[in-house]
């Protein structure tokens, strides 16, 4: 792999990485290019006090826009791999496709995609016939803040090995929290709780 490759964050929201080309598309992208929006915003209890201190430390203003459900705007091989923690389980199943094969199309021959997800199996180990709720919410992530941040699939480390390899991909395999091919772990891989640690590579050749 050579340096002028791409490392593709995906969904970094307000964990954008050195050296990474982070990307969502969150509006806070834009409010933070406002000068005061970000104080006013958090004068009328619009964003909390963790989200203003965020805008001042500039974290927003490392992010580019890339909506995963649509064609990215990057090059074929572009890029050496890509990272993406607790966004794949936001995506719409009809929406995957096309994200799946994206991903493929803008990896290098070799390159490493990572996927840190909740994991159902921790979840459905919830199950209380008395009383779900424990499940149910951590399954559907349910907090009263609309759609977008629900929970739309979830998956075991089996069946995410199973869709990555359908859609092109070869040696997929459950790792562990800050183990895999995948570069800068020690410092990208932010998530141990309750989470599944999955990669795949783009065929060489």
């Amino acid at each position: 792999m050579t340096s002028s490759l791409l490392k593709l964050h995906l969904g970094a929201f307000n964990c954008p990485q050195e050296g990474w080309y982070n990307t969502d598309i969150t509006p806070h992208m834009w409010v933070t290019h406002v000068p005061g929006l970000p104080q006013l915003l958090r004068k009328v209890g619009r964003i909390t006090q963790a989200r203003l201190e965020e805008h001042e430390q500039g974290v927003f203003k490392q992010l580019h826009y890339l909506n995963v459900t649509k064609r990215f705007r990057l090059a074929d091989n572009s890029c050496a791999c890509v990272f993406s923690s607790h966004m794949f389980e936001h995506i719409f199943v009809w929406d995957v496709p096309l994200l799946l094969s994206e991903i493929l199309r803008v990896l290098a021959p070799g390159g490493v995609v990572r996927f840190v997800i909740p994991s159902l199996d921790h979840y459905v180990k919830l199950y209380d016939p008395e009383d779900p709720t424990a499940m149910l919410l951590g399954i559907l992530e349910y907090d009263g803040t609309g759609v977008k941040n629900r929970h739309q699939w979830m998956y075991t480390e089996a069946s995410l090995c199973k869709l990555l390899e359908k859609h092109g991909y070869v040696n997929a395999r459950a790792c562990g929290y800050k183990e895999g091919k995948c570069a800068d772990l020690e410092r990208i891989d932010n998530r141990p709780e309750n989470s599944i640690y999955v990669e795949a590579e783009k065929r060489v050749g």
